[in-house]
């Protein structure tokens, strides 16, 4: 599609902000996946270099160094999608190998008081959205992370952190509002 049509097509399409970000987000997705031959993170071999990755699927969102210095890599959807991949980066500049990290086995991994905000961010990548829910949740601001649970229904993992945005306070997740067909007309 022609840039300009592309741009006339958004420009006219009705809807608010948060459906042309859906939109765009998919036409990125696509793309990506156009590009990419249609390769899948998650079919990389333990022991491919980190090159070869890259030239495949990008950049890393995040990449932290690790206490046994090796490095963790992730590579993340959001905010459009429901999926944040990770891998371990080895001395020689190879991979470990590919696992799916929004979800409620990882988000148990988190312990409130103990993990820091760079902690969150090397596990699950940058989150879906920031928000500020003052008294309802807590003091300081909370990330939010869109996955998809088993069984197919989709889900939003919330991290709250405590004002000075040094630990984290609580974990919960939720049935996503904006993406469940159940809820609220499940506007994905």
């Amino acid at each position: 599609m022609p840039k300009q049509v592309f741009a006339r097509v958004l420009a006219n399409s009705p809807g608010t902000l948060r459906s042309s970000r859906v939109l765009r987000g998919t036409m990125v997705a696509s793309l990506l996946a156009l590009v990419g031959g249609c390769a899948q993170i998650t079919s990389v071999q333990p022991g491919t270099p980190m090159d070869v990755v890259v030239s495949k699927f990008g950049k890393p969102a995040v990449v932290c160094a690790q206490p046994d210095g090796s490095k963790r890599a992730v590579w993340t959807a959001q905010p459009a999608g429901e999926a944040a991949w990770a891998t371990k980066i080895l001395a020689d500049r190879t991979v470990t190998g590919f696992e799916q990290v929004l979800n409620k086995s990882h988000l148990a991994l988190v312990q409130p008081g103990v993990w820091t905000t760079d902690q969150v961010r090397c596990e699950f990548g940058p989150p879906a959205m920031v928000e500020s829910f003052g008294g309802q949740r807590g003091s300081g601001p909370s990330w939010g992370y869109h996955f998809m649970e088993a069984g197919g229904f989709y889900g939003l993992m919330w991290i709250d952190f405590e004002l000075d945005l040094r630990t984290v306070r609580k974990v919960s997740t939720e049935i996503d509002p904006d993406r469940d067909p159940s809820m609220m007309g499940g506007r994905r």
